[in-house]
Order: C-alpha cells, then sequence, then structure tokens
C-alpha cells in the first residue's frame, strides 16, 4: 500500500528505538497499528461506496454474461452446423438404391460376401483379359520383326547381307 521495502521498515524502527527510547517503543507501535487499521478500514469503506454508486459490479456481472452468451451462440451455430452435415449424409444415405431399412446383420453381411465375390471375379476378368491383350501385342511385334527378333539386329542383319552381297559381287 505503501510501497516501503523491509529495508525501509528496519530503518523507521531504529530511528523510533533512538527517538522514544526502548520503553515507550511498544506503546508507540501499538498506538500506530491502530491508526493504520482504522485508515484502512475507511479507505476500504470509500472503496466499496465508490463501487457501488459506480455499479461496478453490476458491470462486470454484464460483460461476463455477455461473453458467456457469445460462447453459448457459437457452440449452438457449431452444433447445428454439424447436425446439418448429419441431416444431409443420412439423407443421402437413405435414398440411395442399397437402403434397406429391414435388413438384419446377416442380410448386410452377405450381401457385402456377394458383392466382394462379384468384385473378384470382375478383377479376375479383367486380369484375363490384359494377359490377353499383351499376348495379342507379343504376336504382332513378332510378325513385324521376323519372329521375335530385335528390329535394330534385323535392320543390322540386313546391311549386312546387302554387304556381303556387294562383296561377292
Amino acid at each position: 500500500m505503501f510501497n516501503i521495502g523491509s529495508f525501509e521498515v528496519l530503518l523507521i524502527f531504529v530511528i523510533a528505538l533512538l527517538v522514544l527510547g526502548p520503553e515507550k517503543l511498544p506503546g508507540a507501535i501499538r498506538t500506530t497499528s491502530l491508526w493504520v487499521g482504522r485508515f484502512r478500514r475507511s479507505f476500504y469503506k470509500v472503496k466499496a461506496e465508490i463501487e457501488k454508486e459506480l455499479n461496478t459490479d453490476e458491470i462486470r456481472r454484464q460483460l461476463h454474461n455477455e461473453s458467456v452468451l457469445e460462447e453459448i451462440e457459437d457452440a449452438k451455430s457449431k452444433v447445428e452446423s454439424i447436425a446439418k452435415d448429419t441431416k444431409k449424409s443420412v439423407s443421402n444415405l437413405v435414398n440411395t438404391a442399397n437402403f434397406d431399412p429391414g435388413a438384419s446383420k446377416e442380410s448386410i453381411a452377405k450381401a457385402a460376401k456377394d458383392a466382394s465375390e462379384n468384385e473378384r471375379s470382375i478383377v479376375e476378368e479383367l486380369g484375363n483379359e490384359i494377359k490377353e491383350a499383351g499376348n495379342q501385342i507379343e504376336d504382332a511385334t513378332k510378325d513385324l520383326y521376323n519372329i521375335g527378333k530385335n528390329p535394330k539386329l534385323t535392320q543390322n542383319t540386313d546391311s549386312d547381307q546387302s554387304k556381303q552381297e556387294n562383296d561377292i559381287s
């Protein structure tokens, strides 16, 4: 309250001891502490009356209530957006062709198993078709390039044969 440090308080006690003496010092300390206590009480009473007149407590409560209401509104908007998203996803699920409200767990598991078997068979068919297409491409390249020879090598052998014919003649 007075911003007095411990060294300053010690200095005041030493001066009071020198001025008053050791016999009157305890009585003086008692009197001083009574006056400081009365001053503090009166100060806090005045402060409370001023706050009461200015309605600072009411203003604080209003500010607190407004901040709480803002938080509630934010939470409400978040919940509403989540509810809208959930409603959209449920309506999309209900509007699908595979939706069966009376389906049991067993029928759903059976449908999933059938679907996975169908997917496997489709994947196997596609794999076979890809292999057949690869075989057809290999056959076509063999036909084009003289029974599986490298095209560059076939060109070199053709030029070698023409050189040999030129050398012979």
